[in-house]
């Protein structure tokens, strides 16, 4: 499914991509003032072509002229430990049924066209009719730009800990296929 906006087109990318996104996001981390923002130096192609198994995805957004604008990544953790749903403490019958927006990078010369968010919305579009009933996501507290694409596409602050090697990071939430949020509970 390839989808065209603004002159920029919306494609799903598999492990065959995952070089490419590597070198997305770092060259937008390195671009980066605060690094912390972007929690991605462990992280390499290997990492990224895992998750775009077992029903997990890449977005890819690219120019007319086939530059990749950007990128996001969508994993799909079943009862591994990267399941978001334990974060927040999620009765583990659902936990098959999260998904998990991994990573979302646009490059500095593309900002501004709202492809964040029309990447997370591309993406959930793609879930339709499958068994993913909430997709989750982590956010620096302080990337106000990101927590605006996402809580524009429906996704609300769940809870906020470290995460990532002692990261502050909001969990993000947005049922979906007919998700509900009291599907969700919340550790004490």
């Amino acid at each position: 499914m390839t989808q065209t906006q603004d002159d920029y087109r919306f494609r799903a990318a598999g492990p065959e991509e995952a070089e490419a996104f590597h070198r997305l996001m770092r060259e937008v981390w390195r671009g980066m003032e605060d690094r912390e923002l972007f929690a991605v130096d462990d992280l390499d192609r290997d990492w990224i072509a895992a998750r775009m198994t077992g029903g997990g995805f890449g977005v890819a957004v690219c120019t007319p002229a086939g530059e990749m604008a950007g990128m996001l990544l969508v994993s799909i953790p079943g009862l591994g430990e990267d399941n978001l749903g334990y974060d927040v403490g999620m009765a583990e019958d659902r936990l098959p049924q999260v998904g998990v927006v991994e990573i979302a990078a646009v490059l500095p010369r593309h900002r501004g066209h709202g492809l964040e968010r029309r990447m997370m919305a591309w993406a959930e579009d793609r879930l339709a009719g499958t068994e993913i009933r909430c997709l989750m996501a982590t956010i620096s507290p302080r990337n106000p730009a990101s927590l605006h694409s996402a809580e524009r596409c429906g996704y609300r602050v769940i809870l906020t800990k470290e995460k990532y090697g002692g990261h502050l990071r909001h969990i993000l939430m947005k049922p979906i296929n007919g998700g509900r949020w009291s599907d969700l509970t919340i550790q004490e």
